[in-house]
C-alpha cells in the first residue's frame, strides 16, 4: 500500500515539473550591440583607396585615434586634403569636423573635440536590414565585396538617393570603409559612376 502511494506521488510531481516547463516563456536571444569603434581602421595606419571615374577619386586616409571616443583621418586625393573627426557614442558614428588643412595638421586636443557640434551622422544602430538615418538605409549587413585584392564578407551596405546621385557605402568590421560609389542615371544607356575602392592598409 506505501509503495503504491509513493509510485502515484511520484507521478504526480512528475507531471507538475512538465506543465512547470511547458508553461516558462521563451525568451528571444538578442545579440549585443556591435561595438560602433570597430568600423574605423587601426589606429596610426594609412588606407589606399583606387578611384575610377574621376580624377579625384583615388585617396588616402591616414587614421588617428585623439581618444577611445574621438577620432580624426586626414584624407588626401591630390586636389585637396580634408581633416574629419568623428565621435563615438554607444548608438553612432557622427562627424563633427571637416575642413581642408596642410598635409600634416596639427590635431585638437580632447576638450577641444568634445565640444564640437555633430555635422552628420556616418553609421548608427540598430545595424539591421531597414534601418535609416539622415536619408541612408541600411541595405544589408551581409554583402560580399571583392575589392580587387581581398574579398570581404558581412559587409554593412548603406545607400542614399539625392536626385541624381544614389551614392552607396560599403563598412567592413575591423576596417571601416572599403567602397564608395556614386552613381548619376542619364539619358546615356549607361549610368555615369564613380568609384573608391580599398586597395591596402598599412
Amino acid at each position: 500500500m506505501k509503495h503504491s502511494i509513493f509510485v502515484l506521488a511520484l507521478v504526480f510531481l512528475l507531471a507538475g515539473c512538465q506543465k512547470e516547463i511547458k508553461n516558462d516563456p521563451v525568451r528571444p536571444i538578442v545579440p549585443d550591440q556591435v561595438s560602433l569603434l570597430t568600423y574605423f581602421p587601426p589606429d596610426d595606419s594609412v588606407a589606399y583607396f583606387q578611384g575610377e571615374g574621376n580624377e579625384f577619386s583615388s585617396f588616402t586616409i591616414q587614421t588617428t585615434y585623439i581618444d577611445t571616443q574621438h577620432i580624426a583621418q586626414v584624407e588626401d586625393n591630390g586636389g585637396v586634403t580634408l581633416l574629419k573627426i568623428y565621435c563615438m557614442t554607444d548608438s553612432k558614428i557622427e562627424l563633427v569636423y571637416r575642413e581642408p588643412v596642410d598635409s600634416n595638421p596639427t590635431l585638437p586636443s580632447t576638450s577641444e573635440v568634445a565640444a564640437y557640434p555633430e555635422l552628420e551622422t556616418i553609421l548608427q544602430q540598430p545595424i539591421q536590414v531597414g534601418a535609416s538615418f539622415q536619408g541612408w538605409t541600411i541595405q544589408s549587413t551581409t554583402a560580399k565585396v571583392d575589392t580587387g585584392t581581398k574579398v570581404y564578407s558581412n559587409v554593412i551596405q548603406l545607400t542614399r538617393t539625392e536626385d541624381p546621385f544614389i551614392t552607396t557605402k560599403y563598412f567592413a568590421q575591423g576596417v571601416g570603409l572599403i567602397k564608395t560609389e556614386d552613381k548619376m542615371e542619364s539619358d546615356e544607356e549607361q549610368p555615369f559612376v564613380v568609384t573608391s575602392t580599398l586597395q591596402k592598409i598599412e
